[in-house]
């Protein structure tokens, strides 16, 4: 898994709580090391539909099947936003591989101390492990809809703290991962790097973080975050954003003040207009339903719709899909096209 090639090169198989965890907290100025993540390029890469920046308009709500009366779509407006993980291809080799990376993503440190990291590396470190542990974890329980119990701070029992993950003889949770990448990168961007599997949490991206571009994909993710449905709306003269900044509170000492000062920071021009005009603020805009293309539903009663679409590989799949996977898919395709040609348009300009 190691190799050295004049700087060591380290290729990675892809992979509340009483007492808090050791985790190392010194890092190298300059370092020989650096970590490769060429196999979850290549997982994230073939799994993960981009769905492009979000319009900013809550979505109508879902239509029903004429047949059943029944709509299988999540019913919140930001339910067309948020890249997705293609989990219904995921059969049981492919579950176990991803926990597999997990593992050799934990690994790590047993083999490399990770204080030897310059600061960037370590982050995109921590990163990639938090993401390859919840997207192991997903992938074992799918299909799920609703992962709000998953990923509730305040149960003890919930998946986020359960500390069953070996890291060098330390057993740690995800939540720990996020407390010491909080306290220890003194930027709320940081916040952004952590998928945790639902609509409305940050982009999981279709690659992995690299230490040289982390930060440029943290803002990245910044911006569609906060210029999304699922991660600010305003409503009269309330500004009303995701509970999400609250379950990282950690990150802004001043709270409401901090927060708005950041999200003013990434905000389009349109939206700071917006929320100029407003005078409160509102920390509850939430969507825990899963971020893959079904809905956790697989099956459709009452029918189905044929279409085609184009997979993260580029792959073009033409099958009968039921009807709220076309409908995410159709304003996919039809968001991007509206974008590239207002792209063309002012470049012609």
């Amino acid at each position: 898994m190691f190799k050295k090639l004049g700087t060591i090169m380290l290729c990675v198989c892809f992979a509340a709580s009483a007492s808090a965890v050791n985790l190392p907290t010194e890092a190298a100025d300059q370092s020989k090391y650096r970590l490769s993540y060429d196999d979850l390029d290549y997982v994230l890469g073939g799994s993960v539909l981009v769905m492009g920046p979000s319009t900013h308009k809550r979505a109508k709500r879902a239509r029903r099947n004429t047949a059943s009366k029944v709509s299988l779509a999540s019913p919140t407006p930001s339910r067309l936003e948020g890249n997705r993980v293609m989990l219904d291809k995921f059969e049981d080799p492919q579950v176990q591989l991803v926990a597999n990376m997990r593992d050799d993503l934990l690994g790590i440190p047993a083999k490399v101390d990770l204080t030897q990291l310059d600061k960037n590396d370590q982050l995109a470190y921590w990163l990639n492990l938090h993401n390859a542990i919840v997207l192991a974890e997903v992938a074992s329980v799918y299909p799920i809809t609703n992962l709000s119990e998953m990923f509730d701070v305040s149960d003890a029992d919930a998946f986020i703290n359960q500390r069953r993950f070996d890291l060098n003889g330390e057993m740690i949770s995800i939540r720990d991962i996020q407390e010491h990448v909080i306290a220890n990168w003194d930027q709320p961007e940081v916040i952004y790097g952590f998928y945790m599997g639902a609509v409305g949490t940050p982009n999981i991206r279709n690659s992995a973080f690299k230490g040289d571009t982390v930060h440029h994909a943290l803002r990245d993710n910044a911006t569609d975050f906060v210029n999304s449905v699922r991660g600010t709306q305003v409503w009269k003269s309330t500004l009303k954003v995701s509970s999400y900044y609250e379950m990282m509170r950690g990150a802004f000492p001043n709270f409401e003040a901090d927060v708005r000062a950041h999200v003013e920071k990434y905000a389009s021009d349109s939206f700071s207009r917006k929320m100029s005009k407003t005078r409160d603020m509102a920390f509850d805009v939430e969507d825990w339903y899963i971020a893959d293309l079904y809905n956790g539903k697989l099956r459709e009663t009452g029918g189905t719709y044929a279409g085609t679409t184009t997979d993260a590989l580029g792959i073009t799949l033409t099958s009968a899909l039921p009807s709220h996977v076309m409908e995410l898919l159709r304003y996919r395709d039809e968001k991007n096209v509206d974008l590239k040609a207002t792209t063309d348009d002012e470049e012609v300009r």
